[in-house]
């Protein structure tokens, strides 16, 4: 299943960082292409006018093609989630997981702040990371926190019908 793009992807920062590294759209793409092939210059005109958002694999390949890091091309946040530092690793959610010697459903559960991570999981997502453990812990608290705090989804109301019973005749 193909995700659905980086979620706090900046289109101004790639326009901006592309323009400061003097490269075209065609050269940005060509530079890019290296490791994501199916890059063309109109995927990158997209990209810089907001109607596409790039998957992780090619939003950290257009970073390495500027030689920045990925959190260049995002929206700037005071407090990062758990989500957003594996993103600006570049890491998918499925490796990361492997790395932690967890099924991605339980990391994808701590990376939503639906279950909380405990301090040798976040030691090794530190690790895995390039973070700082303190950096970790205290992302783990945020998205916990944000995730504790949020409204509880409403759920949608169904018409409960009961099924027709079957007419049957009982002959003795």
């Amino acid at each position: 299943m193909a995700g659905r793009g980086v979620t706090d992807f900046a289109p101004v920062s790639l326009l901006s960082e592309r323009t400061a590294a003097q490269l075209s759209r065609e050269g940005l793409a060509q530079a890019a292409s290296r490791d994501e092939p199916s890059l063309s210059a109109a995927h990158i005109s997209l990209y810089e006018l907001g109607r596409r958002t790039p998957q992780l694999s090619t939003l950290t390949a257009l970073a390495r093609a500027l030689r920045v890091e990925v959190r260049a091309l995002l929206v700037p946040v005071d407090a990062a989630d758990l989500a957003r530092l594996r993103v600006e690793a570049g890491i998918r959610q499925r490796d990361l997981a492997r790395m932690l010697g967890l099924p991605q459903a339980r990391w994808s559960r701590t990376e939503r702040g639906l279950a909380a991570a405990e301090a040798p999981v976040l030691a090794r997502a530190a690790d895995a990371l390039h973070r700082p453990y303190e950096v970790v812990a205290r992302s783990a608290v945020h998205t916990r926190r944000t995730a504790l705090s949020a409204p509880a989804p409403r759920m949608r109301q169904r018409e409960m019908t009961m099924p027709r019973p079957l007419l049957t005749t009982y002959a003795p």
